[in-house]
Order: C-alpha cells, then structure tokens, then sequence
C-alpha cells in the first residue's frame, strides 16, 4: 500500500510579477507659422537649422504661373527653424527659383553638398503650355560648389510615360528612394530604391508587397535609424492617407502606423522626423487644406523598470510518499497533455509554451506496464511574464549594428500600442516596435523599453556590455 502522498510542484524558472503604471507618452501638435492663408504646404525637410518645402503660393510679385488647370504651380521655399518648430521669414529656395514650372519635394546629402528634387521633364513654359501630353515629373540633381549650386541634371532613370518625384537620400548618400507611377508596380504610385555606383545610380528596384500596395505609397523619408518613413492610403490606418513606418532586416517588417494625433481621419502625410524620433515636421489636411505641422513626444521615463527573463516553461514534479516495500513493484507515472510522459518519483519537464496543461500522476505495475490506479490529477495554467520582452545581446563592439524588436507579453490584444526606447542615455531614444542601433563607446549600458497603450504602460530593462 502507498503512504499518504505529497503532490509538489517545484518551478526551474521563477514568474516575474510587475505592476502595471497608467499613463502614455503624450504628443504635443503646432501648426507652423509659415503656412500660407491661401496656399498648400507640404513636403518639409530639414538641413542645418533650415525647413525646405513645398508650397503653391505666389513666388513673385510680378509673375503667377498656373498649371493646365489653372492652379498654382508648387515651388520650394526656405524658412530657419529650430527643434522646437519656431520658424523664421519664409523666401524662395534661391537654387530653384529661376525654375519657369513646378518644384516638387527635395531631398539633400548630410554634408549638403548635393541636392536632389523633382522638376517637370519639359522646362520651358511655353513647349509645356503647347505640348498636348501631361508634362511628367522627374528627379534632378545639383552640386554645390562654394555658395552656389551648379546646373541641375537629369538622373538618367528609365524612360517612359510616367513620373518619378519625391526623393529621400540615405544618411550616408549611398541609397536613394522615391515615388514612380511607372507600369508593373504594385498599385497607383510605388516605392523604388536606387542605389549609388560608380558613374550614377542603379536601375531602380520596387520595395514589394511589404511596401507597396494597391494603393498609393508617397513621400518616402529614410531615417538615420534606418527605419522607412512614407504615406500610404493603402495599407489601412484611421483613414485617407496615413503615415508609416517600415524596417528592414533582411525584407521589409509589416508597416505600423504612426498613433495618433500624428495619423487622422484626414490626409496626413510627408514626414521629416528628427534624429531622436522624438520630434518633427509632417502635413495634414485636417483643417482644410494641406498645412505644417510640428510635433514632439514629451517623454517620461519609468524610473524603476523590471529586467526581462526568459520564459522556458521548466517544472521539476515529484512525489514524496513512498511504496509499501511487502507490496509488488510499483512505479510513477507522469503523464502531460502536450503529449509525453515520464516515470519516476522526480521528473523535469519542459512544456512547449504557454497554455493550459493536465497533469495526471499514476501507478503502473513495473512487470506488466498496467495502470494500478491515480494518484492525483492536476491543472497548470502557464502564462507568459508581464514584460516588455526583447533580445539583446549581451556584448558588442564599438559601431556594431543591431536590431532590437519589442513585444509586449502576457497581456491580450491591445490597441493603439507604442514602445519607447532609452538606449543608455538621455540622448539616444528611438521610438517603435523595431529599431536599430550601433554604441559608439565601450561601456555598459541598461537598454530600456517602454510599452504604452491606452490606460497602461509598463517597462523592462536589459544590460549589456560594449568592449
């Protein structure tokens, strides 16, 4: 006969418990002062303290020049800006402005140096007025030598009834993307990338059904992190035209849009965001028409974050009665719903993940195998820990680049989720699920992550070591 039993389960691995914090990480809006009363603006982008951008408001005082509709043609402008989107006087952009027709959206080297915007393919004002076919968009390139900027050339892309326009140059001037209506792309207007080589750029390549949609994909901005900024009306969002963002590790991650008040029911799109990610410029239609917009993340750190663990669901069960020793040889049987078994008074397991699992412990005759009878039944319910998790390596290089992807877990569903990043110091944050990130230093720094979502937040923490 079997003694009084104990059923016992002794956890591998600890549950980490954490509290979950109310609050969000809130985002201030200003519309900028240099919005026209009667204009359009749109497209900002900015180098050295300075907001370049596109407008349809009248650049001269003696000349107004429509399109074939009768609309104002869009040319680039100039205003001095700070981070806190404080603009200066708006004037023409001196090196486009003895351009006779459109202007579109511009795009600079960070050295700025070279210069690459969108000018109608017909220049002159009288062949475009005479000319029975849509004057087509395409990307030009200038150099500046000394103050000024030298002749805008064409950059020899495919030729063909279609336009190519709103350009973004890599930080290190080795990729360009942009936007082309050309046959055989995904949707209306597709997202291309062009690599630098020698003597001019490659033929460009379409980014794919990551990117691209039935839709329209516009004003594509290549952030320093290398996360894809770009507008598209095609990949859901809050409605009309919303901005994403895409990261690329090897394709193409889903694109996740911008939270609101960034993305609305209107039309919201072409993005400058700011090294940090915590600020920047965009344009929306929601009072209107298309005006400027700055925004900025007003950021509040948790203090007290919780380390990710790992979850690897290991239990060691045992039974500490014993069998009367007068009796036939007996043995323990541990039975798991995933399927496996073990016997033994002691066993390890390890369950695949996180579920509801049963439990049954038996007495099986050793000589013929048969169940005698159970000894108890029990249910294990495994959860993954309330954390922030992602994986960090634990050492690195000086400049070594890696990628860093966040999950919320342990909670269900949750919607309008963002996560915030603290990558040792106040100075480098990045927001988003996926980010990536190269440590200049040697030295050991605590990466925190940070979840919001309505009504909740919650962080964690990793350290690693840069040597």
């Amino acid at each position: 006969m079997l003694n009084t039993y104990k059923f016992i389960i002794a956890a591998l691995t600890s549950l980490l418990l954490v509290t979950e914090e109310a609050g969000a990480q809130e985002i201030t809006l200003q519309k900028l002062s240099v919005n026209g009363a009667f204009s359009a603006e749109m497209a900002p982008f900015v180098h050295d303290s300075t907001l370049y951008f596109v407008s349809n408001r009248k650049s001269s005082v003696l000349v107004n020049v429509l399109s074939q509709d009768d609309q104002p043609l869009y040319k680039l402008f100039r205003a001095a800006i700070d981070k806190s989107g404080k603009s200066g006087r708006v004037t023409p952009f001196e090196a486009t402005s003895d351009q006779a027709l459109t202007v579109g959206p511009m795009t600079m080297s960070k050295d700025g140096m070279t210069m690459i915007t969108t000018l109608n393919k017909t220049t002159s004002l009288r062949q475009a007025r005479q000319g029975s076919s849509q004057n087509r968009l395409s990307l030009y390139e200038a150099h500046k030598r000394g103050n000024d900027w030298q002749e805008f050339a064409e950059i020899p892309f495919a030729k063909g009834d279609f336009s190519i326009t709103h350009p973004s140059l890599s930080a290190d001037g080795n990729m360009l993307f942009f936007v082309s209506d050309k046959p055989g792309g995904e949707g209306g207007t597709d997202i291309y990338l062009s690599r630098k080589q020698a003597g001019g750029w490659s033929d460009p390549e379409n980014l794919g059904s990551r990117i691209n949609s039935a839709g329209n994909e516009l004003f594509p901005f290549y952030h320093p992190s290398g996360k894809l900024y770009f507008s598209s009306d095609g990949h859901g969002g809050m409605g009309g035209t919303d901005i994403f963002y895409s990261i690329f590790d090897g394709q193409w991650s889903t694109p996740a849009a911008l939270p609101a008040p960034l993305n609305s029911a209107h039309d919201d799109f072409s993005c400058f965001i700011y090294n940090d990610e915590l600020s920047g410029i965009f344009a929306s239609n929601r009072d209107g028409t298309d005006n400027l917009y700055h925004f900025a993340y007003q950021m509040a750190f948790c203090e007290e974050p919780t380390e990710v663990v790992e979850d690897n669901y290991c239990f060691t069960f045992f039974e500490t009665g014993e069998f009367d020793k007068d009796s036939v040889p007996h043995r323990y049987r541990w039975e798991f719903s995933d399927g496996s078994h073990a016997d033994g008074a002691e066993v390890d397991h390890c369950f695949p993940g996180p579920g509801l699992y049963e439990i049954a412990l038996n007495v099986v005759d050793t000589i013929t195998g048969e169940e005698q009878y159970s000894v108890a039944n029990y249910e294990l319910l495994l959860e993954k820990s309330k954390q922030v998790y992602f994986y960090a390596p634990p050492k690195l290089k000086p400049n070594e680049t890696i990628i860093l992807e966040a999950e919320l877990t342990g909670f269900e569903d949750l919607d309008e989720l963002q996560y915030f990043w603290d990558l040792g110091n106040q100075e480098e944050r990045q927001i988003g699920k996926t980010i990536r990130h190269a440590f200049r230093r040697k030295g050991t720094y605590t990466i925190r992550c940070e979840a919001y979502w309505s009504g909740g937040q919650l962080c964690s923490y990793r350290k690693i070591v840069v040597e």
